[in-house]
């Protein structure tokens, strides 16, 4: 297949990397063994082990190598990945150190993604991590206790994409034990956690407060539970085949048209929402708060913008579109750009000019631009720029307007200014440059390039 996406139920392709994020404990002993042994079968291409040291325990380093030495033990290649956790983090849910050290510890493992698949291109990437049956019953009972619906009591699935990657847990319907009995086999010692056995942690007092009792009235509840989410998984699964055909539309894109959705029913409206929300990564809101927000939408004028604020990002509609935002931008502040600096550092913006290379077509032209101060600064509405030279210039807000910028990229416009002219004007990742400025020659210019922050191009 050459993705790594399932080629069938219980793997990935046969060409795949399956890396196994191990913590050095008894379970991800058990999957390690297990794993080496379809490794051996010939069902993926490549085996490894890596460990994330987040950092937080005195012992963090022992855990370590313990887990460096399992993988040693058993012949499989091993990689240890350092990372610091960002402690009291703003937003509804971000400030405790456990949801840290999971997002910490999953920047590092997407990284190993990176790193294996640009090592290997011919063996595509595979995350795999060994939970189990009891993780599943504790994270059913988690959402639970969260007021959760379909989607979060239908537990962690097999399969998920996780990038250009897959994230595999082949192991959701092992009980514990059986991994344990393969870790006992390994010989290897492996980690006990002290955090583990902490009820201060909501899912450790599940696991030893709250499971054991269930299984004195149902010996078979971690069973029962897992069943009852592996039924809300697959309605889960129609729910998002009902929105794909009720939205008209990719759920996978960032925009929802919204003409397309007002003739539905509320349920189904607020099914399509979700569902196009999960697709974009995004934990939704609760479904009270959608709702409300649906109910001012279909109230709202067409020159008003609806927000609905939620940790991670914002819901808005302009114009006949919705958006989900993850941040918005920021407007630029006004800073000289001094000859000398190839490389300007905003607030949350990276400015960069080069000379174009072959091949490459400039931005701006030197015979206009050489020798004469620049500035960055924000534009206005009143601005006015002329992109042919036949043209009359025309004010920066009919521009946006023609071009449909919604209101928050025009407040983030970044406008170049060289010799106390308007050369040029980025907006929603594109250049519009001054008929003035332009190159004459395609070569002879500068190439210049914004990037806003986590690498992505303004």
């Amino acid at each position: 297949m050459g993705s790594g996406a399932p080629a069938y139920a219980s793997g990935p392709s046969p060409d795949s990397h399956v890396l196994l994020a191990s913590s050095g404990g008894r379970d991800s002993l058990g999957a390690l063994v297990c794993l080496k042994r379809w490794h051996a079968e010939g069902r993926f291409a490549r085996l490894s082990v890596v460990h994330v040291d987040h950092g937080l325990h005195p012992d963090s380093p022992d855990w370590a190598r313990q887990a460096r030495e399992q993988a040693e033990a058993l012949g499989v290649p091993v990689g240890v990945r350092r990372v610091e956790v960002a402690r009291g983090r703003s937003g509804k849910g971000r400030g405790s150190l456990e949801a840290a050290a999971r997002q910490a510890r999953y920047a590092a493992l997407d990284a190993a993604l990176d790193a294996a698949r640009e090592e290997w291109p011919d063996h595509p990437p595979v995350l795999v991590t060994a939970h189990h049956a009891e993780d599943q019953a504790e994270t059913v009972l988690l959402a639970l206790m969260r007021g959760s619906g379909g989607r979060g009591l239908a537990g962690m699935s097999p399969w998920r994409p996780r990038g250009l990657s897959f994230h595999w847990r082949p192991f959701l319907d092992w009980p514990r034990e059986r991994l344990g009995a393969l870790a006992a086999e390994a010989g290897p010692a492996w980690v006990d956690d002290p955090s583990n056995d902490d009820p201060g942690f909501a899912r450790n007092f599940l696991r030893h407060r709250v499971l054991p009792e269930l299984h004195r009235f149902w010996p078979d509840a971690v069973g029962r539970i897992d069943r009852s989410a592996a039924r809300l998984a697959d309605e889960q699964v129609l729910l998002g085949e009902l929105a794909a055909e009720d939205a008209g539309q990719s759920l996978q894109q960032p925009t929802l048209d919204w003409p397309l959705l007002a003739h539905l029913s509320s349920h189904r409206q607020l099914n399509v929402l979700r569902q196009w929300l999960a697709a974009q990564g995004v934990l939704p809101p609760p479904a009270s708060r959608l709702a409300e927000w649906l109910a001012q939408l279909r109230a709202a004028a067409a020159d008003r913008q609806p927000c609905l604020d939620w940790p991670g990002g914002q819901l808005r509609r302009w114009g006949h579109r919705l958006y989900w935002l993850e941040s918005i931008p920021a407007p630029v502040p006004d800073r000289r750009w001094p000859p000398g600096e190839d490389c300007l550092e905003l607030e949350d913006v990276r400015l960069c000019r080069r000379p174009a290379g072959a091949g490459e077509p400039a931005t701006l032209g030197h015979e206009a631009s050489a020798g004469t101060p620049w500035r960055v600064r924000p534009v206005s509405n009143s601005d006015r720029i002329r992109e042919a030279p036949a043209q009359p210039t025309r004010r920066l807000k009919n521009r946006f307007q023609e071009a449909g910028i919604p209101p928050w990229e025009r407040a983030a416009a970044v406008g170049i200014e060289i010799g106390g002219r308007l050369a040029a004007v980025h907006v929603a990742g594109r250049w519009w440059v001054e008929a003035d400025f332009r190159p004459s020659d395609p070569q002879s210019g500068w190439s210049l390039d914004l990037i806003r922050p986590g690498g992505r191009p303004g």
